[in-house]
């Protein structure tokens, strides 16, 4: 991209962004308490699929061999998502189960990290099942409700709206860097200005641009899953 088409996609600093929320007071004790009280209400739970993947009784060895790797890799949630739909092709649905793992927990990323990307990646793709099956592992990461609920979604998602409901709620510098980066990825098809790739280097990576190739791929992956799960309307129950 030269420099004509990274002005194209620029916009503010992500660090006036960043200093823009430090202000914002911390959740009170009350506030905390009231978390507690909050519940995320599942909306893809009665989904009629389209196509949940090849019956288990017409499965060729290919797939059959798949098909016990992912439940031995899985064993409480086995072919749940994407994976039936992924294994009608067994060259598509081996690489996936082997690059899901990874996005998931082969990086440098915490868990709290990685779920904030999936959840902002899910919201931004309309995608209500990857976004109910990963409020569970949000919550068990750390990410509280309150969190996961000022996530604007559908329509409502734009870089605005996450700067004025997310930001606010998130004390940790990195944290917020990451939120933003992931959110202008998403916004621009992965087209950002030299600018804010190098301060999201900077405060999130360290220095690395390593992390922010783990972040790239982690939102590619679940776009991925997100596309699968709404053409296929997969229910996340």
């Amino acid at each position: 991209m030269n420099k004509d088409q990274s002005k194209q996609y620029s916009s503010e600093p992500l660090s006036k962004k960043i200093k823009s929320t430090e202000t914002t007071a911390p959740c009170t004790e009350e506030n905390n308490n009231n978390n507690k009280d909050l519940q995320h209400q599942s909306t893809s739970t009665n989904f009629k699929p389209r196509y949940t993947g090849p019956p288990f009784d017409q499965l060729t060895p290919s797939q059959k061999q798949i098909q016990d790797s992912i439940l031995q890799s899985r064993p409480k949630t086995g072919l749940s998502g994407p994976f039936g739909p992924w294994l009608a092709n067994p060259s598509i649905c081996a690489p996936a189960q082997s690059l899901g793992k990874v996005c998931r927990y082969d990086t440098s990323l915490t868990k709290y990290q990685s779920e904030i990307v999936i959840l902002l990646t899910g919201a931004k793709h309309c995608s209500h099942t990857e976004f109910d099956i990963h409020v569970g592992e949000a919550l068990d990461a750390g990410v509280s409700m309150e969190v996961i609920q000022s996530i604007p979604r559908d329509g409502e998602f734009t870089l605005k709206n996450v700067e004025d409901n997310v930001l606010p709620l998130i004390e940790n510098e990195k944290d917020r860097s990451l939120i933003l980066f992931t959110t202008q990825l998403l916004m621009n098809s992965g087209l950002i200005s030299d600018e804010l790739y190098d301060e999201a280097k900077r405060i999130v990576g360290e220095g690395k641009d390593e992390v922010l190739v783990e972040i790239t791929s982690i939102i590619g992956y679940y776009t991925f899953v997100a596309y699968t799960l709404n053409v296929f309307r997969i229910p996340s129950k």
